[in-house]
């Protein structure tokens, strides 16, 4: 998947997919992210390299969220029932009601999911020293991020295409609502019946982690290889404790990079 393909994706729905897909995150892992394609390899955990367990963690929302959401007008769908032929794959079996799709230009996704919940990583003022003292005894790379918010779905659908023209025929097993909204439709157990082009999918039908946010420490407070309470030595500007600089100060969100 595409850093294009990925910022899209995190613009429209303000959600930044786990990559590679199936990566089980959890909150307070430690991640580097590869800066050109945008996954993630999971370096450890704040309890394996820090010392320090997750210890708060707040829900972010009252109740889960059920999303529908394309990119833009180059993408059409239409729902057919069961019986009904496909009008890209007219020699495809008929049994199964299913979706025709059609992704016109290139990095076009849609993404359907069921009872999104995110949780958020509290107290994050207490790693700050202690990720700035793993660094100075080199168990700490400056481009390492800590998850600090995390989304669960119960099942999700995306499919995506790198390339203009593709043409897409999914497949429900089961029965389903004709007038549900389209992410019950579309996350009711779905496959790809046939496709022109490749895609990209991903279609969860158990509860998993699906999207996430992460932070890094600024690269100033690198600047210097002598770290300590006072702050970044090397750092050419006011120098203040660690604990007294603000958020924005301290931290950057992890694709600052990318």
């Amino acid at each position: 998947m595409s850093w294009n393909l990925i910022k899209s994706i995190q613009k429209d729905t303000d959600l930044r997919l786990i990559m590679p897909f199936g990566l089980n995150l959890r909150l307070g892992d430690i991640i580097s992210v590869n800066r050109k394609s945008g996954d993630f390899t999971l370096e450890g955990s704040s309890a394996s390299i820090l010392e320090i367990p997750v210890a708060g963690v707040r829900q972010a929302q009252t109740a889960g969220v059920d999303l529908f959401q394309q990119s833009g007008n180059d993408v059409s769908m239409k729902f057919r029932g069961k019986g009904a032929a496909s009008s890209f794959f007219p020699d495809l079996a008929q049994a199964n009601a299913g979706f025709d799709i059609s992704f016109q230009s290139a990095n076009s996704w849609l993404l359907a999911l069921v009872n999104r919940k995110i949780t958020v990583l509290e107290e994050l003022d207490r790693f700050r020293q202690a990720i700035l003292t793993a660094y100075h005894w080199g168990v700490w790379k400056p481009d390492w991020v800590l998850v600090h918010s995390l989304a669960t779905v119960d099942r999700m659908t995306l499919i995506a295409s790198s390339s203009g023209g593709t043409n897409v025929a999914l497949s429900i097993s089961g029965n389903v609502d004709v007038a549900a909204p389209a992410e019950l439709k579309l996350t009711a157990g779905v496959s790809i019946a046939a496709t022109n082009k490749a895609l990209i999918q991903s279609i969860v039908a158990d509860p998993s982690s699906a999207f996430c946010s992460g932070l890094r420490v600024r690269d100033h407070w690198w600047s210097h290889p002598e770290v300590d309470a006072t702050g970044a030595l090397g750092y050419k500007g006011p120098i203040k404790p660690i604990a007294a600089a603000s958020a924005e100060e301290f931290w950057e969100d992890a694709d600052a990079l990318s």
